[in-house]
């Protein structure tokens, strides 16, 4: 065991570093918390409004209508939404908190290189993520016991979830290798997200308005949305059909981007969260070769 430990450590030092630190911090501590009690509250609201809405069926019934898979996606929806808020902030100090420090010069003039530094960050903040889906997974299981819903839709939105933690992750540790300063790395990753979240929205409304004006009274297309966390996880963990329309909130979006019909097109079978997810990942890989640019030895930067 010991020598496994210690290939580990000579594996990637900045990892091994990055992790006894996270795992000796108290602001780890209170995040997962913080992450857990929040998803808690979702779930113990969301039980309250079904069984009140359902309270005069039949409790077999109840299995049928589904309680189960309302429950999961509102949770699964919230723990998305506070990933996107609690990501920036874990990651977007991985690289400029060490220029702060002043420790970013001793990391580069050794062996590892700038893709050593630089992927030994994005591997423990990517570490930090699965971290607190882990820890949240018991939540994700009570929707299974209540029925209407089954494991690998669960599991599903568990590795997207974990996919699109892994990707924004990345893009904070992208941020702050190309931003100096640790304020304006974070800012910057908090816009990038509002941008992938709220901004494709905003998008998809200007060309409803804009083929309204030019007398085109069809669906618009839906492929900005494809860069949106939510309806990528909404593709994986949705469902419409058999009794389960509109339950939660990732099935309404399913039905309403996804449906057999929309737009004239037929899009059954084709794996749309595959498709969100390469939009994501080619958006944050654009970030990752700035960064990786950015990121140079001090030798290079002289000459």
């Amino acid at each position: 065991m010991s020598s496994i430990a210690a290939r580990f450590q000579n594996l990637n030092p900045v990892l091994d570093r990055e992790l006894r630190q996270r795992s000796r911090s108290a602001k780890s501590v209170v995040m997962m918390s913080f992450l857990l009690v929040l998803l808690t509250g979702v779930l113990y609201l969301v039980f309250i409004a079904t069984e009140q809405n359902n309270r005069f069926q039949d409790p077999l019934d109840r299995l049928s209508t589904g309680v189960g898979a309302t429950m999961f996606e509102w949770v699964l929806f919230a723990e998305l939404f506070l990933l996107l808020l609690i990501i920036p902030g874990v990651s977007a100090s991985a690289i400029s908190g060490e220029r702060d420090r002043q420790t970013l010069i001793p990391l580069q003039i050794t062996l590892m290189g700038r893709n050593g530094i630089f992927f030994g960050k994005v591997a423990a903040s990517s570490a930090f993520v699965l971290l607190l889906l882990v820890a949240s997974a018991p939540l994700l299981a009570v929707p299974y016991l209540l029925g209407g819903i089954s494991l690998f839709r669960i599991l599903m939105g568990f590795f997207v979830t974990l996919a699109t933690g892994v990707l924004y992750a990345t893009l904070g540790v992208a941020c702050s290798a190309f931003f100096r300063r640790t304020q304006t790395a974070t800012l910057m990753t908090y816009v990038l997200v509002v941008f992938m979240t709220v901004g494709t929205l905003v998008i998809i409304v200007i060309m409803q308005i804009l083929s309204t004006l030019n007398g085109d009274f069809d669906d618009p297309s839906v492929w900005p949305l494809y860069a949106n966390p939510f309806v990528g996880l909404a593709a994986a963990a949705g469902e419409f059909g058999r009794g389960f329309n509109n339950v939660g909130p990732f099935s309404g979006i399913k039905e309403g981007l996804f449906g057999d019909n929309f737009g004239g097109q037929d899009r059954s079978g084709r794996p749309d969260f595959l498709i969100s997810l390469g939009v994501q990942a080619t958006f944050v890989a654009f970030w990752v070769i700035l960064a990786l640019r950015k990121l140079k030895l001090p030798k290079a930067e002289v000459d």
